[in-house]
């Protein structure tokens, strides 16, 4: 690694998404609508009320989310509880949404997104 590269890009290649951390997507949000490229999501209630009782930081959340190099941007809307997610389809394939969002082949997907993350 070269002592020129921004400490942040450093500590990004060091940073490992878990089948945990996607299971996070199963257990609060499920899919609204979905189009190559962009996802929206519904927040439960269950999230509501994880984050009230402080058993989940949503901020850390949305920070995880972001770390994931095929995400290009996301925003939350709390009125409606709605997560709009715009990503590129190029590096994580359109089916992982939905699989993760069914608590479904999160090993897999964790090690593909992680391969970005080393590859930074």
């Amino acid at each position: 690694m070269s002592p020129n590269q921004p400490q942040n890009l450093r500590s990004l290649k060091n940073y490992q998404i878990t089948p945990k951390d996607l299971e996070i997507l199963a257990t609060y949000f499920s899919i609204i609508h979905h189009s190559k490229g962009r996802i929206r999501l519904r927040a439960s209630s269950k999230l509501k009320n994880a984050v009230e009782e402080n058993s989940v930081d949503a901020q850390s959340l949305l920070e995880c989310l972001k770390k994931i190099p095929a995400i290009k941007a996301i925003k939350f809307n709390k009125i409606v509880g709605s997560l709009t997610i715009e990503y590129d389809f190029n590096l994580l394939q359109p089916s992982f949404w939905e699989f993760s969002l069914k608590g479904e082949r999160l090993e897999e997907i964790s090690q593909t997104i992680n391969i970005m993350l080393k590859d930074l």
